[in-house]
């Protein structure tokens, strides 16, 4: 699995801080984006993405690539709230040959909460700040039992008036079910791709790291651009799917435009 909310929560980020610096405190943005085919895939393919923050009340809603959140409690340095998100799976058509012969993995969707917590401000500049947050969920679908969870330090600061840079590092970690489906190789299908049988156990599943640039062009219309690079951990990296025929750096791109009102 490549982790799109990571991608989704830096570009909820980047209109949000503009908002606390006197911007319009809702958005869209629409763009395009190349990612791995499968999960430990090293073939790549593009894909539309959108993104979307509008604040009804004291609720906070977004939409976060293949997934939407709610924000209920924002007091202070603190933010909580719900996420729903789908997670994909894999099918016949990978672009890889021999991963095609390996048995199809089912998608599912996941639902938890999240909490996010700004920790400090004004570490290197006067406006920069740093953020914690951790979500836990599980798949309603009942497709893969068990817990998704992931966690993240972000580091935003403003390089101009009309630009703003984010990191953001993160880990995240799937259940048995998912890691099974995902990177094992069965019996069945060793002897169907010619890959060694290996059994995959969840645990740590990555680590990464991802930048984001947001300039504003006009009051109203920004330019966002983001790279994202992942390294796969444990038994995720050490499956046959990823040594043999995928990478365990896993890499993701976009541009998207995005427009406050």
């Amino acid at each position: 699995m490549f982790r799109l909310f990571v991608m989704a929560a830096c570009l909820m980020s980047a209109p949000a801080f503009a908002q606390d610096e006197g911007g319009a405190p809702n958005f869209v943005a629409v763009g395009i984006a190349a990612l791995p085919e499968s999960p430990g895939a090293d073939s790549y393919r593009f894909i539309p993405f959108a993104a979307g923050r509008v604040r009804t009340g004291d609720v906070v809603l977004q939409v976060e690539g293949p997934g939407l959140s709610a924000s209920f409690l924002n007091q202070g340095p603190v933010e909580a709230g719900a996420y729903v998100r789908y997670y994909g799976g894999r099918d016949d058509d990978t672009g890889d040959v021999i991963v095609d012969l390996l048995p199809e993995a089912d998608s599912g969707i996941v639902a938890g909460g999240f909490v996010r917590y700004q920790v400090a401000d004004g570490l290197l500049t006067p406006f920069d700040r740093l953020y914690v947050s951790g979500r836990l969920g599980m798949d309603v679908t009942g497709e893969y039992s068990g817990v998704f969870w992931s966690g993240s330090a972000a580091y935003a600061t403003p390089l101009s008036r009309t630009t703003l840079l984010i990191a953001n590092l993160s880990i995240s970690g799937t259940p048995d079910d998912y890691a099974d489906a995902l990177f094992s190789v069965s019996n069945v299908g060793a002897l169907a791709s010619g890959l060694p049988v290996f059994t995959a156990q969840s645990g740590l599943q990555d680590i990464g790291l991802t930048f984001l640039l947001d300039q504003q062009v006009t009051d109203n219309w920004s330019v966002t651009g983001i790279f994202s690079a992942s390294r796969l951990q444990g038994d995720y990296a050490d499956s046959p799917i990823v040594t043999i025929r995928g990478d365990e750096m896993q890499y993701f791109a976009g541009l998207g435009i995005g427009r406050r009102f």
